[in-house]
């Protein structure tokens, strides 16, 4: 089970009370920069090498279009991995795939909602990764926060051209994500 790590005193005052804009989830539509942290792994993950890495979007930047369909319960997320922090160029960009998932808010709190996505990543670096990811997530206002599960099947080639292949079970960690307006800034790039 997912742990939101936020404040004690943050979830008290996001849970004083609901607007109106709180039914209609399309206000969370947007870009976003976001930085996943993988914190733990199960015992047992097989790996190749040193994963997870830069080259799926569960750590390090992406960036995710999202767009909740408002009075439903899906949500689409086009998410294009960023590789800073590979060996490559910094700020170096994968190609964009798209994702389709649930959404369900909270019954408590209109600004919280969990989120499932699952299907196959192309990594920068040629990886396949078969994945199923599942967020506690907390909007507030042009930020995104909360935790993460991931779980991963992948095959890749080596540099010698021999295939890797691998898998992490019951990744967790923390994300966070900041609405962009005009491009694509991390805050962190040159």
């Amino acid at each position: 089970m997912l742990r939101t790590v936020l404040p004690v005193s943050l979830l008290a005052l996001l849970s004083t009370g609901c607007d109106a804009d709180c039914a209609d989830a399309s206000r969370l539509n947007g870009t976003y920069a976001m930085w996943h942290t993988v914190l733990n792994t199960s015992t047992g993950a097989t790996v190749s090498e040193d994963y997870p890495g830069y080259g799926v979007f569960v750590n390090g930047w992406s960036k995710w279009k999202v767009n909740w369909a408002a009075g439903s319960d899906t949500v689409s997320a086009d998410i294009t991995d960023v590789a800073e922090g590979q060996s490559g160029p910094a700020g170096a960009v994968g190609t964009t795939q798209p994702f389709s998932g649930s959404f369900v808010p909270s019954a408590k709190d209109c600004n919280a909602f969990t989120m499932h996505l699952d299907g196959v990543f192309e990594g920068t670096s040629g990886s396949s990764h078969l994945f199923v990811y599942d967020a506690e997530l907390v909007y507030m206002g042009d930020h995104l926060n909360g935790t993460f599960a991931y779980t991963d099947t992948f095959t890749a080639t080596a540099e010698d051209g021999s295939a890797l292949s691998g898998g992490l079970t019951d990744a967790t960690g923390e994300v966070q994500g900041t609405l962009q307006i005009d491009g694509f800034d991390t805050g962190f790039s040159e």
